[in-house]
């Protein structure tokens, strides 16, 4: 059985075309590369961290940009996810100690600009074990649990 009939194709003959195809798209790939201003790098590569913050309304992201910008110095990026009311805020802080007063620092400016309301629900994603224990400890006690201290 015979899929291809006739298998002689002249490549070296079309060479030319392709080449010159192949420049001019490389021409314009640097060309673009130079007028933004070169690669914009991820996280991945130029280091840093992310916030997520999720928003009940739709976020005001101008007002976002000019309060961090603000309090961190500098402009912080700010980019809204589409279809939802959450943003994603990155800094190019790169030190851990940096990173921890970056988000401190995040926090603290959304809470005083938008009025962030207290609900007394203890927030696990941003709490560390000990906020944790101390939250617990209290209610177990008034409901006569008795637990060592490792339990």
């Amino acid at each position: 059985m015979e899929l291809f009939k006739n298998t002689n194709f002249d490549f070296l003959g079309k060479k030319w075309p392709f080449i010159i195809v192949s420049l001019v798209l490389t021409v314009a790939g640097i060309g673009s590369l130079i007028a933004k201003g070169g690669p914009k790098y991820g996280i991945d590569f130029r280091g840093g961290t992310l916030v997520y913050v999720k928003f009940a309304e739709k976020p005001p992201v101008e007002r976002l940009r000019s309060a961090l910008g603000a309090k961190l110095g500098g402009v912080p990026e700010v980019q809204e996810m589409t279809g939802q009311n959450e943003v994603i805020i990155g800094t190019d802080l790169r030190d851990d100690r940096e990173q921890e007063k970056g988000r401190a620092a995040i926090i603290d400016t959304l809470a005083s600009t938008f009025g962030h309301k207290e609900t007394g629900k203890l927030d696990l994603n941003n709490s560390g074990v000990q906020a944790l224990v101390d939250r617990l400890r209290g209610p177990l006690q008034n409901a006569n649990v008795a637990l060592s201290e490792e339990q």
